[in-house]
């Protein structure tokens, strides 16, 4: 059952029988070589360190993705299912995600990476990354009810007419 409150979604007018067109092709060939580039470079020279090192960091990113993130968001995924309200899941959905972002791509920051390599340096890491990063996600939780908000308006002025 459909909850008439919410939009349907738009008619792309595509059906699940098209091909993919000469853009995808081009780029799946471009993307390969760039691949088999790389590939033929770590396999060429593995008997390096670094290359080991790359093996190993592969193996474990591909370990603790398996085995801790992707049950992890599996289980909010079904939490948020459960206890927040439909017209409130995407919002929600989109600040776990931009939390998630901001979160990873800020990891070597709020940890330190480069300062114990350069302690004489004062320019390598010369801010407060918590505050800027703690900053951010609190931008991003503003914004996720601001748009809860408009939803709970534009459904509330929706019943009115």
């Amino acid at each position: 059952m459909t909850d008439p409150t919410l939009p349907s979604p738009p008619d792309t007018g595509r059906t699940t029988t098209e091909r993919p067109g000469a853009i995808f092709w081009i780029a799946l060939v471009i993307g390969g070589a760039v691949m088999a580039f790389g590939i033929r470079g770590v396999l060429t020279t593995f008997d390096t360190e670094p290359s080991r090192n790359l093996a190993v960091w592969i193996v474990g990113a591909d370990l603790v993705h398996d085995l801790l993130v992707a049950p992890i968001a599996i289980l909010v995924g079904w939490g948020i299912g459960r206890l927040v309200p439909r017209r409130w899941r995407v919002p929600v959905n989109a600040g776990l995600v931009a939390t998630g972002v901001v979160l990873a791509v800020a990891w070597p920051a709020l940890r330190g990476y480069g300062r114990a390599v350069v302690p004489d340096n004062p320019s390598v890491q010369p801010l407060d990354y918590s505050t800027a990063v703690a900053w951010v996600l609190g931008a991003v939780w503003i914004a996720v009810a601001v748009w809860i908000g408009v939803r709970i308006a534009s459904a509330r002025s929706q019943r009115w007419e």
